[in-house]
């Protein structure tokens, strides 16, 4: 990253002497390091309180949408657009709490942003105004990182019509995927949803290839000899030495749905998917944010976890900040959280029926 790390320092220094509390330094430390466009990057150590009142909403089109309701004690309902926070534009808002995250991509900012913007102490109260009226709420919640269930993916896997199988690769595991080999292979299409965190399944990239994996240079490991990280001399390079395996499944419709959630394990996986071209991807750009993390601990119990792997696409370039990006770009519309729609999963199937 193109940052001037000795002016952020200074910057966060001036702003440690102001500090209050513990909360107010963990602010500071959040700032410090959101330059680094690192997803990885976690600050960890004040009680910020992690509760949230009975709704989620989620940055739609431009606009803050309700997409949950909880409760039927208050007059708003799935699709209404919030217009104020606490008195503040959603710009404002939106915009001091992405001030505070590290991320490679503004997907993956949106989506923390989207909790956090919500989220506070147990009990305090959380004041917005939506269709022209002020209500005040409380966070009387457990925090759900602002995530609206995606009907789809209460299912492991599901076969859907015309004989296409939808496999949600956030819960199901890779013994299940063995199991269905024989179906998969007589399918007309396969949907792999990898809107999530893969649960250890990426062997089923073995059975998309039709030749050796040859990319075992994709994660590298700086050699550091000097102190300050300088004159690095050189990278211990490593891959995932996939091998093909049969039933080949590539000469199927294969397409993968993705979006700013998928992070680190789940963009090793997308890295195969697009550096072999193994499916269509449908969805938006991944966190660009992979590699093993590293950490260390502050005074005042504090924690700071980062990147500690340099991690690029299959071909070489970069994949930091960038991510894996989607061959057919699609985003949610309001009119689709009104009507309960899955517009990337219906343009996954039209995909594979066109």
């Amino acid at each position: 990253m193109d940052v001037d790390w000795d002016k952020e320092l200074e910057i966060a220094l001036n702003r440690s002497f102001n500090d209050k509390s513990d909360l107010d330094h963990h602010i500071t430390l959040q700032k410090f390091t959101s330059p680094l466009k690192d997803g990885h990057i976690w600050v960890r150590g004040a009680n910020t309180g992690k509760f949230q009142p009975p709704i989620n909403w989620q940055l739609i089109e431009n606009k803050l949408i309700i997409t949950d309701v909880f409760s039927d004690s208050f007059d708003v309902h799935v699709g209404d657009m919030i217009t104020k926070i606490d008195g503040r534009s959603i710009e404002d808002h939106f915009r001091e709490i992405k001030s505070t995250i590290s991320a490679g991509t503004d997907d993956w900012s949106t989506y923390l942003a989207q909790g956090r913007s919500m989220f506070g102490k147990k009990d305090t109260e959380l004041t917005i105004e939506v269709n022209n009226k002020t209500i005040t709420l409380k966070r009387d919640g457990s925090y759900t990182n602002g995530v609206t269930e995606i009907p789809i993916q209460k299912n492991t896997f599901k076969k859907l019509d015309q004989d296409i199988y939808y496999l949600n690769l956030s819960k199901i595991p890779m013994d299940t995927i063995t199991q269905l080999l024989p179906e998969l292979k007589q399918a007309n299409g396969i949907i792999c949803d990898m809107r999530g965190y893969p649960a250890g399944n990426h062997e089923l990239i073995s059975h998309l290839l039709n030749e050796k994996d040859t990319s075992n240079s994709w994660m590298r490991i700086p050699k550091i000899i000097y102190p300050d990280q300088e004159n690095i001399t050189g990278y211990e390079n490593h891959g995932w030495d996939l091998e093909p395996k049969e039933p080949y499944l590539g000469d199927k419709k294969v397409v993968f749905i993705t979006d700013g959630r998928a992070i680190s394990y789940a963009e090793s996986y997308m890295g195969f998917i697009e550096g072999y071209n193994l499916a269509t991807i449908v969805g938006q750009p991944t966190a660009g944010t992979n590699g093993n993390l590293n950490s260390f601990n502050l005074l005042g119990d504090f924690y700071i976890s980062w990147t500690g792997m340099k991690v690029l696409k299959h071909d070489g370039s970069q994949h930091h900040a960038i991510g894996v990006l989607p061959d057919i770009y699609v985003t949610k519309t309001v009119e689709g959280v009104k009507s309960g729609k899955d517009e990337f999963l219906e343009k996954a199937i039209e995909v594979i029926l066109e």
